[in-house]
């Protein structure tokens, strides 16, 4: 049985460091779920599936990683999800929200984050925003318990 679950979409623009001058836009949307609360309290990493789409790289593919919530001791809410790129190859998103009391909304809206080909080599960078005015009813609304 799932503890809880939420969904949260998250957009901006990314490049391949092939062509730095080329940015394109990137967002992805992801449904994040917990097992259970008791594995949730003991690690508090949640699954994440869902869709990201960067255009020209991987448009509109599926996606699954998982997500760290363990925000109030480590600062950090760090994403990490794989995805098969237009290519037919795997790769990885791994980005980082670092939270910072001083400057809080920024610090939780706004996700740089790497693209990694499938030997781990870091191959396009990334900055996505949380669109708090456009989204925070619908994420808020979507956290329930399953």
């Amino acid at each position: 049985m799932t503890a809880f679950q939420f969904t949260e979409t998250m957009a901006g623009s990314y490049h391949l460091l092939s062509a730095p001058e080329e940015e394109r836009p990137m967002s992805f949307t992801i449904n994040a779920r917990s097992r259970s609360l008791s594995r949730f309290l003991g690690r508090r990493v949640v699954e994440i599936e869902g869709e990201v789409d960067a255009e020209d790289f991987a448009d509109h593919k599926p996606l699954r990683g998982t997500l760290e919530l363990d925000v109030v001791m480590t600062r950090r809410l760090p994403y990490r999800f794989e995805f098969t790129a237009n290519d037919g190859r795997r790769y990885a998103f791994a980005g980082q929200k670092n939270v910072t009391f001083r400057r809080l909304l920024d610090s939780m809206t706004v996700l740089p984050g790497s693209i990694l080909d499938p030997d781990g080599n870091e191959i396009g960078r990334a900055e996505l925003r949380f669109d708090i005015k456009s989204d925070i009813f619908r994420f808020l609304k979507s956290w329930r318990r399953a």
